[in-house]
């Protein structure tokens, strides 16, 4: 299997924690895709240029983190990190959790791509109330880690480490609960940090 991804990436930062809890990360080649580089973008196969996408051995692609992270808890057998008897809840806290990333993304792209002059302030005061929203709420839904993380705690933790990447971690003073919950999490999932973007995973 072949992981097409970047180091920075939120989404192909869960995939790679997912894999790896799920004992699958010696089984993928993780491709590096920069965004900026037309030549590397041009190995992607995914017909739409997002990532992460994962190809399988047979050339068959899944995309979206969510489909890929369900595909690689299935193969591995791994239910327990979505379980039956609470699917639904822990998809519903994952989706909030990669809402949060998403308007994060949002934002940083829209201090990126657009000139001073041109920021739509009101656009990013929408997107910071989103991230702040996803956060109270999950604050207060999110569960202690035990032996191994479900879906929904690896996509709030990859979704955290965004923010502590991309925004110096200004969430932590508001949210305290959640800091330590993330470095619960870190200390119970080593793949936390070998998939951080500063370790190029």
């Amino acid at each position: 299997m072949r992981l097409f991804s970047s180091p920075p990436s939120p989404f192909g930062r869960k995939v790679k924690m997912t894999a790896a809890i799920t004992g699958l990360i010696d089984a993928i080649e993780i491709v590096q895709i920069d965004a900026n580089d037309p030549q590397s973008l041009a190995l992607n196969p995914s017909p739409i240029q997002k990532i992460p996408l994962l190809e399988l051995d047979d050339g068959h692609i899944i995309t979206d983190s969510k489909v890929i992270c369900e595909y690689l808890i299935e193969r591995s057998g791994r239910h327990e990190m979505l379980p039956d008897a609470d699917r639904i809840g822990c998809l519903t806290r994952a989706s909030v959790a990669d809402g949060i990333t998403e308007a994060a993304l949002l934002m940083v792209y829209e201090r990126r791509f657009r000139p001073e002059s041109q920021i739509n302030h009101d656009w990013l005061n929408r997107q910071n109330l989103k991230v702040l929203g996803g956060l109270d709420w999950i604050t207060t839904h999110i569960r202690p880690v035990d032996r191994t993380p479900t879906l929904d705690q690896v996509t709030l933790a990859a979704s955290l480490g965004y923010l502590d990447f991309r925004f110096a971690g200004e969430w932590r003073t508001r949210y305290r609960e959640l800091a330590l919950w993330l470095t619960q999490y870190q200390q119970m999932v080593p793949s936390y940090q070998a998939t951080s973007p500063d370790a190029h995973a």
